[in-house]
């Protein structure tokens, strides 16, 4: 199944859960928390369905975690409205109505803090705690307080744990411990910040496992605070990006996991293919502007481009980020491309506009395709005064050709090329390129960076 194939189905099944909760358990309509003067969330809406999984992601500082004390009501908002499955739980500068009680708030929703707390306490007791809220003002645990406490410390493999004191615990076995607690008030909302956090590997599967059993067994509402985004795509039904305070995008973990989203929310390049296990959205992080150069994929590697009106530009830019030494073609004045290897300060070959590549440049450009470690053809449209750029990459010992987005027999497709790219050269450039194809084989863009990462030669 392709990308597009996994996004469509994936979106379906989201509306699929949305239609079946049949109400929202949680509304957030507009809120806004400034401190000192300064907004740190701005005007945020989200919802949150009974059944469903909700990632909230985003850069340090974003907002994320205040988003979600003041959801709880650990903070006050400067504006908005917060419903907890119909009923108004806050609503500042709003309608005016009545709000819900502390208690009530309390038993409806369940609050998993980013980091665990450290005090006297057993393990059993504090896991306990969860059961407070639905205890009279002085009514203590019975037995079945204590078997559905033992039940979710089962849940969580801290059953171990349960006479120490958590002061005397690992970050990670506090965690464990907290997130039986949470299961344990067997509330209708779960609002956790980084329940992964200070967790290895087996035990963030596990953790995300059991949230999303509680979600769906008992159909409560998660909203969840991660920052592994592959980890969020495998087990969020929808994905919220905080940037400055701002929600920048909201989806399905395929729509909201775009290189461009990548770049505005963190700041980073990157790329989202599905994951061989699981089919979900898998993120390669390709590094940024900041990055180390021995930190990156590309490091001590050069990648050349054949490219032409616009069809490397973007590109160009992923590469150098990604640690790559970048090179490109025989580039005519005022192509987008050559504007944008200026701009990057790359090494290609200049020539006049729309003029033939001449010997010397020729020459040239394959001198750059040798030194390469990769060599790149684009879809770019040719013709007379450019074929030279396809001759010179039927001279490279090794291609990675890259197919077009428009296929002969498309309804956009006006080229009438048998490889699916503009051809103005009465089938010289076509020819070439099928060549090329039969020997290399072809492959998306949207997978050609995860293939220079597996070091193809």
């Amino acid at each position: 199944m392709n990308t597009d194939s996994k996004r469509t189905t994936e979106s379906a099944a989201a509306e699929e859960i949305s239609a079946a909760a049949g109400s929202r358990v949680l509304e957030v309509d507009g809120l806004s928390v400034a401190f000192d003067g300064r907004r740190v969330v701005d005007s945020v809406s989200l919802d949150l369905a009974r059944g469903e999984v909700v990632g909230l992601v985003g850069a340090n500082g974003s907002g994320k975690t205040t988003l979600v004390r003041t959801i709880t009501g650990l903070l006050s908002a400067e504006s908005g409205v917060v419903r907890i499955d119909g009923q108004l739980a806050s609503d500042v500068g709003g309608s005016g109505g009545a709000e819900m009680s502390r208690g009530d708030r309390a038993r409806m929703l369940a609050y998993m803090p980013q980091l665990a707390e450290s005090h006297p306490f057993t393990a059993l007791e504090t896991v306990l705690m969860g059961r407070y809220p639905h205890l009279g003002r002085f009514e203590l645990e019975g037995s079945d307080d204590r078997e559905l406490a033992w039940a979710a410390m089962e849940q969580t493999s801290v059953t171990e744990f349960a006479d120490r004191k958590l002061d005397m615990l690992s970050g990670g076995e506090r965690q464990r411990v907290v997130l039986a607690r949470v299961l344990v008030q067997q509330a209708d909302v779960l609002l956790m910040d980084e329940p992964t956090a200070s967790l290895d590997l087996r035990h963030q599967i596990l953790t995300m496992d059991l949230v999303r059993e509680e979600v769906s067994s008992r159909n409560a509402g998660a909203l969840v605070i991660l920052h592994d985004l592959s980890l969020a795509a495998r087990f969020c039904d929808r994905l919220v990006i905080l940037q400055a305070g701002h929600k920048i995008a909201e989806g399905t973990p395929w729509d909201v996991l775009t290189p461009a989203n990548l770049r505005a929310g963190f700041g980073v390049e990157g790329l989202v293919e599905p994951d061989p296990v699981t089919g979900k959205p898998h993120v390669l992080l390709l590094g940024t502007e900041s990055s180390t150069q021995e930190d990156l994929v590309g490091s001590g590697r050069s990648v050349h481009l054949i490219c032409g009106a616009g069809s490397g530009r973007e590109l160009m830019h992923q590469l150098r980020v990604a640690g790559y030494r970048v090179t490109a073609g025989v580039l005519g004045t005022g192509d987008s491309d050559r504007e944008a290897a200026e701009r990057l300060g790359l090494e290609y070959v200049s020539a006049p506009p729309f003029a033939s590549i001449s010997d010397e440049q020729h020459e040239d450009h394959l001198e750059l395709v040798r030194a390469a470690d990769h060599v790149v053809l684009l879809p770019m449209a040719v013709g007379m005064n450019n074929v030279r750029n396809v001759v010179a990459a039927s001279g490279a010992s090794s291609v990675i050709v890259v197919e077009p987005s428009v296929r002969e027999g498309d309804d956009s497709d006006t080229s009438g090329a048998s490889t699916g790219v503009a051809d103005f050269t009465d089938g010289i450039a076509d020819e070439l390129r099928r060549g090329l194809i039969e020997k290399f084989g072809e492959i998306p863009e949207s997978t050609l960076l995860f293939e220079l990462a597996r070091g193809v030669r």
